[in-house]
């Protein structure tokens, strides 16, 4: 099937037969029947069928015309972005791992529209899952990630470290340590945050290290409910350090993993066979500059 024969189911469908789809295709009703004659024959199958005056879709005919939407609406956004770019315009797309935690990714946006209002910066979440793998698939331009192995692939611009902890309630045995060992976890509720798809992280290794010392483990997608059960006294959580706010330190004991501490290292990444538009290096300097 070609773009004109879905063009054609689709209208043939709006309208409700071939005469009034003549406008919109600019052909004639003889030459619409035989394209459409021409096209059930190829295929096999009855796209239409009569009912009264109007041509109804068969199964065969529903089956087309769910296709014929998405790819015309997909031809349809594509004409767009094209004709955006032939205006100036253009479309850059980042995506970051563990999104919901990064509160200083908005700001970074606003300053880059401000400095490039003819680049639409779209942020994609579902990139979070996998970043690495949303920008060898052309999903994404650039990728915020952290604890990226080395790759031929991806260009990695370091951004930054934070540090994860683990927080307990107060009154917690470990609430007056200041730094644990994963074997002082034996016996608890350990709860992680990890995001659908991602490899075991930074705390998965540290919980390791000494074995399955944890009664269980409990891996969530989000950060918030990881806090509210440790609140609650349900276990215990390891997080980023800056996403306990300081509401919460007066209920909560953050206590260093190790007495190194526990960093993660966060990069920007983009593909290394892709030129850098001047528009991109400027989003690059943002997330490298961002108070984070």
């Amino acid at each position: 099937m070609e773009l004109k024969h879905l063009r054609l189911v689709s209208a043939i469908a709006r309208h409700g037969g071939l005469t009034a789809a003549m406008d919109e295709l600019h052909l004639s009703q003889p030459a619409l029947s035989q394209r459409l004659s021409s096209l059930e024959k190829e295929l096999g199958v009855t796209l239409f069928s009569r009912v009264g005056r109007r041509m109804v879709p068969t199964a065969a005919g529903e089956l087309a015309l769910q296709a014929a939407r998405e790819v015309l609406d997909k031809t349809r956004g594509l004409e767009a972005k094209l004709k955006a770019m032939a205006r100036g315009e253009r479309v850059l797309r980042l995506g970051a791992q563990c999104y919901t935690a990064l509160h200083w990714l908005p700001g970074i946006m606003a300053a880059f529209g401000r400095k490039h209002p003819q680049t639409r910066l779209l942020f994609v979440g579902e990139a979070t899952h996998d970043v690495e793998q949303a920008l060898l698939l052309g999903r994404i331009d650039v990728g915020v990630a952290h604890s990226v192995p080395d790759s031929r692939y991806f260009r990695r611009i370091p951004l930054f470290a934070d540090e994860l902890a683990a927080i307990v309630p107060s009154g917690h045995r470990l609430a007056g340590s200041a730094a644990i060992e994963p074997e002082e976890l034996a016996g608890e509720v350990v709860y992680l945050h990890k995001s659908p798809g991602q490899r075991p992280g930074r705390a998965a290794d540290f919980l390791a290290r000494a074995g399955r010392v944890a009664a269980s483990l409990e891996q969530i997608q989000w950060t918030d409910p990881i806090l509210e059960f440790v609140r609650a006294g349900m276990g215990v959580g390891i997080v980023p350090t800056w996403t306990v706010p300081p509401r919460m330190r007066r209920r909560l004991h953050v206590c260093r993993l190790s007495a190194k501490g526990l960093r993660r290292d966060w990069a920007a990444l983009v593909l290394s066979a892709h030129k850098t538009m001047p528009d991109t290096r400027d989003l690059l300097g943002l997330l490298k500059a961002a108070p984070h």
